[in-house]
């Protein structure tokens, strides 16, 4: 499995109220309902005020590196994709997934032992 990360920084001059910016966001809103290669997709604005932070970004799965050549040459993608370059800079990563990482122990289970 293949983990697709992009984080987005909008660029001076852009806000969430921008059209561009909301056109963007709602197209990547779709992506996972456009692009069947995509196994999950996560979207959505930053919550961090922090000033190292992104303002959005998106998460995907994908089966193997095929999947992510046929995603990232899919029309909607492109569309999608398109519609960030003159609003913002961004970063990029895809990782392999070799397993589900296991889930932290809660407070409780730490306490007890």
């Amino acid at each position: 499995m293949i983990r697709h990360i992009v984080l987005f920084r909008l660029k001076p001059g852009f806000s969430w109220e921008s059209p561009e910016v909301r056109e963007a966001e709602a197209l990547q809103q779709r992506m996972g309902d456009e692009i069947e290669e995509l196994r999950e997709w996560h979207c959505g604005r930053n919550v961090s005020d922090r000033p190292a932070a992104y303002d959005y970004a998106v998460i995907g799965l994908l089966d193997d590196e095929e999947a992510v050549a046929r995603y990232l040459t899919h029309p909607f993608h492109h569309k999608a994709a398109s519609s960030w370059t003159p609003i913002s800079d961004r970063v990029i990563a895809d990782i392999k997934e070799a397993h589900r990482l296991a889930t932290a122990p809660s407070p409780q289970h730490l306490e007890g032992e």
